[in-house]
């Protein structure tokens, strides 16, 4: 019997912030776990900050980011909650290492260009091997998307204008995330075809209480990408606003200085200089949220030719929602065999109402959904 047998769920990144709101919600849904990472240490630490860790059952494993290492953690495991960002410099081998070991994979990526690399390279090797390959499983953009997919229960709906707006302190990987999707295009969907932007694309949007806030399509979302694959949508654009607006001046400064300075810095000189930058922004780990400090908005109105369809999703606590979106999800993916396979959103794997009912049962958000037209 494989060591791993009796843990059929492995959080990689087991020491960060997200990785610790997987375990909690993991020990709340009852599912064994590894707790994963290149420093025992370090988890260590992170575990003793994770209520009722008592009752939880799961091992430790210290594991090289190499494609064997974590192919031989994975053996005799299910599927892994990859929270190791940004996903662009660090998923791949993760990824290798689960169709090597046959593993579903999990991630909390919101990177538009990381999502699409994933599905050009292994969405055809999960799909062949029967495996889920499903990016996302996040509050950016699990979220949204399930708020897109309600709109689309009405017929005739072709068209999604997306909007999300949020209270968040980005963690020290979140804030790399941010600099490095500076460096990478970023696309909508026009017509049936990804349409890239020229740039940090911004715009004022209007939150539900009246207030006009300035967003930013950063780095296009993962929402243009589950759509074009929907034979029911030509068009669909996301606009992300914070209701701290300096995070959105920070993005245009680092995009000028990407472009001016930076892009012709070796990614091995580049990549340690984004780093410092990223801890300017978000020196360490964040206190854990508050449900009343911490929440989002997110709205998409729906168009047609002869309708209009509004969903708002309040939500509370972006890393309370990603680590409950990933321990449901995964207890999905270890007690039954998925209705899909292959590169898939959560919505598509899990569906969409049935994400929103967990979601609702812990009390994390709420959904309402007009007919406007």
């Amino acid at each position: 019997m494989s060591m791993s047998t009796s843990f059929p769920v492995v959080v990689y990144g087991a020491s960060g912030y997200t990785g610790r709101m997987v375990m909690e919600h993991l020990r709340d849904v009852g599912v064994p776990f590894i707790a994963a990472g290149r420093d025992r240490a370090r988890i260590e630490a992170a575990l003793k900050l994770v209520p009722g860790i008592e009752n939880a059952e799961y091992e430790i494993r210290a594991v090289e980011h190499n494609v064997d290492a974590l192919a031989r953690l994975l053996e005799g495991c299910k599927v892994i909650c990859n929270t190791v960002g940004p996903f662009m410099r660090y998923s791949r081998p993760v990824v290798e290492a689960c169709l090597k070991a046959g593993v579903h994979y999990l991630d909390t990526t919101g990177e538009q260009h990381v999502v699409s690399m994933l599905m050009d390279e292994y969405g055809t090797a999960f799909a062949k091997a029967g495996l889920c390959l499903i990016p996302s499983t996040a509050c950016m953009y699990g979220l949204s998307e399930i708020g897109a997919r309600y709109c689309l229960e009405t017929p005739g709906v072709d068209s999604l204008e997306m909007t999300e707006i949020a209270q968040a302190v980005p963690t020290v990987a979140s804030a790399q995330t941010i600099l490095d999707a500076v460096r990478h295009p970023a696309y909508f969907l026009k017509e049936n075809e990804l349409v890239r932007y020229p740039g940090i694309e911004t715009s004022d949007i209007t939150t539900p209480s009246g207030r006009v806030l300035r967003a930013s399509n950063w780095g296009g979302t993962s929402n243009p990408i589950w759509f074009s694959r929907d034979g029911r949508v030509r068009n669909c654009r996301m606009s992300v606003a914070m209701w701290n607006q300096e995070l959105y001046k920070k993005e245009l400064e680092l995009e000028r200085a990407y472009k001016v300075q930076l892009q012709w810095i070796p990614e091995e000189t580049l990549y340690p200089l984004l780093d410092r930058m990223a801890t300017a922004i978000t020196p360490g780990t964040p206190p854990r949220e508050s449900r009343f400090v911490h929440r989002a908005i997110d709205v998409c109105v729906a168009t047609g030719n002869t309708v209009m369809v509004r969903s708002t999703l309040m939500a509370t606590g972006g890393y309370f929602t990603t680590g409950l979106l990933q321990a449901y999800t995964a207890r999905r993916l270890v007690t039954e065999t998925p209705r899909v396979t292959g590169f898939r959103s959560p919505s598509e794997v899990f569906g969409h109402r049935e994400l929103m009912g967990a979601l609702e049962s812990y009390g994390y958000a709420a959904i309402k959904v007009e007919k406007l037209v």
